[in-house]
């Protein structure tokens, strides 16, 4: 496909709008020309037959011929039965039309043009003398005979058409293109600023596939507006993508050495039992060393077969409404048969409590926080599950009087495989939290911790209904 720069058609698209509106614009303004124009004329023709009517009422003689033609107004003299006295006859058309008394001009068309005309009775002294020697002994006034009487006809040409109006405004024409040819040359410029941003925008992008540098950023001014706004997008986007690339960077190098370590062991203990092996106790001592890697093995495997199932959103975990209540207590009186240390479990929960929860999941995250609290509790301690609601959710807390966190190492609990002190190093997987919070992120919920380092600590899950 051929590369067609936005900047050019944009501008291209801007011309040609611009221009439509100037054309718009132009013949707009060229019809309020031309009934001006017209209304000039008029106002000219009515302006010289007037002036030639008060000469003749002041005067007995007629205008000389060279006067008949004034001002683009052609003027013609009649008397009352409709002939010539004087003027200039050029249409035969304006003979036979019978005298106008409207007080206005008249328009006419004439071998396809638009006139004027306008007739004008002429009074004043010579009417009036006129007057006297047609006055009747019976002092009956009688009115002037009709061959008597006297009538200006003045004839101007109107501009018939925006052509011939364009013709006397020849400056309009000349500016057009003229101002299409700035209007394209700083949309040009205009559109290659605004567009700037986005060119900014696509060259850190090109960087960063190009080089796999995840921490270039775009630079671009902060003016408030969508190109901003898009620029702290892609950022924002772009940390985003850091944080998630070195994470997974992270967690791959973490899965792979917890990964190493249980078949390093297990390849260990096989070459064991193939050489040094001497009796049955041993065979099954290194069979047993086998076994317990093994179920490592498989914990982890099962645990990352999970975080990819719910982040990728798949249908192997369904919600249903379920009453909490009935399995926390019962994975509770579970724990406190095997729990070791003397610990006491306790429950704090009403016999109905109902959520939209997969129960298998739901399960696990209670359980982690349980499996922790024996794990890393003191000796004849407690731990206290409770279970409440508050609004549209279902909080889950989980006490201990155990060994507590570190007040620096709060904010990493939940990433997965990072285990604290080296007291609690050697203890699971560094998995459990980090399921737990992705777990209650799965059911609409929030997890938080308060500890204190050998007070104990208290976790909260919530879960919404």
């Amino acid at each position: 496909m051929k590369h067609r720069s936005l900047k050019l058609r944009i501008t291209f698209w801007f011309t040609m709008i611009l221009t439509l509106i100037c054309m718009a614009i132009l013949i707009s303004v060229m019809a309020v020309y031309q009934a001006a124009d017209r209304q000039s004329v008029k106002d000219k023709l009515v302006k010289v037959v007037e002036q030639n009517v008060r000469q003749l009422e002041r005067e007995d003689d007629f205008a000389d011929d060279s006067d008949y033609l004034q001002d683009n107004v052609q003027l013609m003299i009649f008397n009352g039965n409709g002939a010539h006295v004087g003027g200039l006859f050029l249409y035969n058309e304006l003979n036979q039309l019978p005298f106008s008394t409207a007080g206005f001009p008249q328009e006419i068309i004439m071998d396809g043009k638009t006139y004027y005309y306008y007739d004008k009775m002429v009074g004043g002294k010579r009417m009036e003398d006129k007057f006297r020697e047609d006055f009747t002994e019976d002092s009956v006034e009688k009115k002037p005979a009709e061959e008597d009487r006297l009538w200006i006809r003045g004839v101007i040409y109107a501009n018939d058409s925006l052509f011939d109006v364009t013709k006397n405004h020849i400056y309009i024409i000349v500016l057009f293109p003229a101002l299409l040819a700035l209007a394209f040359v700083g949309g040009y410029w205009l559109t290659g600023r605004f567009l700037e941003p986005i060119k900014k925008i696509s060259r850190t992008a090109e960087e960063i596939r190009n080089s796999g540098d995840l921490t270039k950023r775009i630079k671009i001014k902060e003016k408030g507006d969508e190109l901003s706004e898009l620029a702290r997008t892609f950022n924002t986007m772009f940390d985003r993508l850091e944080e998630n690339f070195t994470a997974e960077t992270v967690f791959a190098s973490n899965a792979s050495h917890e990964l190493r370590t249980p078949v390093a062991v297990i390849l260990a203990e096989c070459e064991y039992a193939f050489e040094n092996a001497k009796d049955k106790q041993e065979l099954y001592d290194a069979i047993a060393a086998i076994q317990k890697q093994g179920y490592r093995m498989s914990y982890l495997i099962e645990t990352l077969l999970v975080f990819t199932r719910i982040e990728q959103n798949t249908e192997k975990y369904p919600k249903q409404k379920t009453n909490l209540s009935p399995p926390v207590r019962s994975s509770c009186a579970d724990f406190q048969l095997i729990a070791d240390k003397e610990i006491t479990i306790k429950t704090d929960c009403p016999d109905e409590l109902y959520a939209s929860v997969n129960r298998e999941l739901f399960m696990m995250m209670v359980n982690n926080l349980i499996q922790n609290a024996i794990r890393y509790g003191r000796e004849k301690g407690y731990v206290h599950v409770r279970m409440s609601e508050e609004g549209d959710f279902v909080k889950i807390t989980v006490r201990d009087n155990g060994v507590g966190i570190a007040e620096e190492e709060l904010p990493h609990i939940w990433n997965r495989f990072y285990r604290g002190d080296r007291s609690r190093s050697s203890q699971g997987t560094g998995l459990g939290l980090a399921l737990v919070k992705q777990i209650s992120a799965y059911h609409g919920g929030t997890v938080s911790v308060v500890s204190q380092l050998h007070e104990g600590s208290e976790f909260t899950v919530t879960v919404r209904k």
